[in-house]
């Protein structure tokens, strides 16, 4: 039996994850088993999750069985909160929704096209319970943008995973979302607007914010729409983080970008959005008009 096992990393910082990505990829092949190893982790942001989940994704459609070892006990507690390590078993559906142990924490999916807008409404509607009367339409139509983008220019060989997390104690809402395709630089090289064709990643991924850039290549969606999140989070004190081949950029509300080329190259896109609900409009109980 040939095996391989993937060595989470127990750090958060970034080269270390993309680093674990590159090296796990290049071990794609002809094998009967996967071991993910959790060595010593304690805890993993929302981005970890999606990443770890494509990965394993990568692996778990040649054909080879997933197993789990260590990590440490209460890591392993909120593992079995979210019913992760179940989600590459013999006959689990990970295009269905996933109800929880943990309430705080909607479940990783992994993104098919009949169940877009679904998605998006069940967050809204899960979170909301927390909110106190927020309305959370703008954090929906912002899910559904990058779910478009993804189908519409990602060219993934294996589908994207979202995860959402609720932080009470800040009042937070945190959902990242992950795909190996092209990555936006790439898609924008490739497109036919003028001088884009030898933009660096990181300016192309600025490019992609610009309100009205559109590379206009599908019916659905008319371009990334990520401009749209951009503006969620600038106006919900958030933070928009953004990892694309090349190139990274970070943008927190009120404050200038953050951005450039990493000394490494991650095969994919990685979308990280976290917002204040305190922020959030109240939701408009006035009675309804309807026309006739």
């Amino acid at each position: 039996m040939k095996e391989y096992t993937l060595s989470v990393p127990s750090s958060q910082r970034a080269k270390d994850w993309f680093k674990f990505v590159s090296e796990s990829l290049s071990e794609i092949g002809e094998l009967d088993h996967l071991i993910v190893d959790f060595n010593s982790v304690r805890f993993m942001e929302t981005d970890h999750f999606v990443i770890l989940a494509c990965l394993i994704e990568s692996f778990h459609v040649t054909g080879c069985k997933v197993s789990f070892t260590r990590g440490t006990d209460g890591f392993n507690n909120h593992l079995f909160n979210i019913k992760f390590k179940e989600y590459w078993k013999e006959g689990f559906d990970r295009e269905k929704f996933t109800i929880s142990h943990n309430e705080t924490t909607l479940c990783l999916w992994k993104i098919c096209k009949n169940m877009i807008y679904s998605y998006s409404d069940y967050a809204k509607v899960y979170f909301e319970k927390f909110t106190n009367n927020k309305d959370l339409v703008p954090l929906a139509s912002n899910i559904d943008e990058v779910f478009n983008n993804i189908f519409d220019h990602s060219q993934s060989s294996v589908s994207g995973y979202i995860i959402t997390q609720y932080y009470p104690k800040n009042n937070k809402i945190s959902f990242s979302v992950c795909d190996f395709g092209q990555g936006i630089p790439h898609a924008i090289k490739n497109s036919d607007i003028d001088g884009t064709d030898n933009i660096e990643d990181w300016k192309a991924i600025l490019k992609s914010l610009e309100k009205g850039f559109s590379i206009q290549s599908t019916p659905r969606n008319r371009g990334f729409g990520l401009n749209n999140i951009l503006e969620l989070t600038e106006s919900s004190n958030g933070v928009l983080n953004i990892i694309s081949n090349k190139g990274v950029v970070l943008k927190r509300a009120g404050e200038v970008y953050r951005a450039g080329n990493m000394g490494y190259d991650f095969k994919g896109t990685l979308i990280k959005v976290e917002v204040d609900l305190n922020t959030f409009e109240e939701k408009d109980e006035s009675q309804h008009i309807f026309d006739f």
